[in-house]
């Protein structure tokens, strides 16, 4: 039976409104784009509510990251935490949301954690802010809920990370969650402490003048009672010190000491993440700090976007750069072109070269001097 609820408007009485299943699913799709928080994150979280940005509709998943797009995900967010979270639509009258959905969305989770990368995410972000008139770096802001300058790289940095740990939240949304989909959605829970299933029920209720949206939450307490057995994610963030002691000898110590202090003579930042610091000059022609190079505490192993030992480069290509910021960062690369103690490991939307700290205790003043010169030009910009 269709339920029904009640609005007062003091001195004209009751307003029923009769519960109305939505037309289609693109019609409760578009509500959950425009509105994400229909989703009901203080539902979820009640000591932290969720609050997420809309990366795009209808994400494309591959098979392999070689392959080309098989899937298409109906909404892809991502939350205050930097955690990926995989939306799948359906209308209570859909057989599918009785059969296939927990399959589907499954198979999407399963390939979206290993073919996307946190860069691909960005463009899209960016992309999508580009064609609906909004600043990515603002929307950044207020997930975050700050006033200052979101630090928008580590950010992305963060969201690598939750994607390297298979951190991730899978949303089954209708307007009607059936009681089979609630015990596998508590049965996922229950089996899977790093990934987080919920269903949310999103009933609407239509009067003479206005709508009514409902949302519940289901599956909350099984997905709070998984993640406080498995605790968070350990989460670090490296400093001068800790980042030097974990470098294998004093060789790499030296040379590490000499380009961060020659970086920060020059003006630069130095952006302590987890394994790795980062070198980065603001510019007032860009919205962000501009980076130039990454120092990773763990030589010889690979970290954010397949960097390795002392990387020399930037990982901004894929988004629009005003020509004479792209002009200065081509040059700097190009800089490394013709060195045989540098690895060209460019990627999407990356271009860099990694050297060795063996290697760069051989060339540190070449180095160092390189990094001056960049740092001076994106200062001058």
């Amino acid at each position: 039976m269709a339920e029904r609820i009640y609005t007062r408007d003091r001195g004209k009485g009751l307003e029923p409104l009769e519960e109305e299943p939505f037309r289609s699913e693109n019609a409760l799709q578009a509500l959950i784009a425009e509105y994400p928080e229909l989703l009901d994150g203080r539902q979820m979280r009640p000591d932290n509510p969720r609050r997420w940005i809309l990366i795009t509709r209808e994400k494309g998943i591959a098979e392999s990251s070689d392959a080309s797009e098989r899937w298409s995900l109906d909404h892809l967010l991502i939350d205050q935490d930097a955690v990926p979270t995989l939306v799948e639509v359906k209308r209570g009258s859909n057989p599918e949301l009785h059969r296939n959905v927990i399959g589907q969305l499954l198979v999407y989770a399963a390939h979206a954690a290993v073919t996307w990368t946190a860069a691909d995410l960005r463009q899209t972000f960016e992309s999508e802010g580009d064609a609906k008139g909004f600043i990515p770096g603002e929307e950044i802001s207020k997930l975050l809920q700050t006033d200052s300058e979101p630090d928008v790289d580590a950010f992305w940095e963060a969201v690598a990370t939750n994607l390297a740990a298979r951190r991730l939240r899978l949303l089954f949304v209708a307007d009607e969650i059936p009681d089979s989909l609630e015990r596998v959605v508590t049965f996922l829970n229950e089996q899977m402490p790093r990934i987080e299933v919920l269903a949310v029920e999103i009933k609407q209720f239509s009067g003479r003048s206005f709508q009514t949206l409902v949302p519940r939450v289901i599956g909350r307490m099984a997905a709070l009672e998984a993640s406080s057995r498995s605790g968070p994610v350990p989460r670090r963030k490296l400093t001068r010190a800790s980042f030097l002691e974990e470098l294998p000898n004093e060789e790499a110590r030296g040379v590490a000491r000499k380009l961060m202090d020659t970086a920060t003579a020059a003006g630069a930042t130095l952006w302590w993440g987890s394994s790795s610091v980062s070198i980065r000059m603001p510019c007032k022609i860009y919205k962000q700090p501009v980076t130039v190079a990454w120092l990773h505490s763990k030589p010889g192993v690979p970290f954010w976007m397949g960097f390795r030992d002392i990387t020399f480069g930037a990982a901004a290509f894929d988004y629009s750069l005003p020509s004479g910021l792209r002009n200065c960062l081509e040059t700097w690369v190009a800089e490394f072109s013709g060195d045989d103690f540098a690895d060209d490991i460019s990627g999407k939307g990356t271009k860099a070269w990694a050297v060795r700290y063996s290697d760069a205790s051989n060339h540190t003043e070449l180095l160092a001097g390189r990094i001056v010169k960049v740092l001076s030009q994106l200062k001058e910009l």
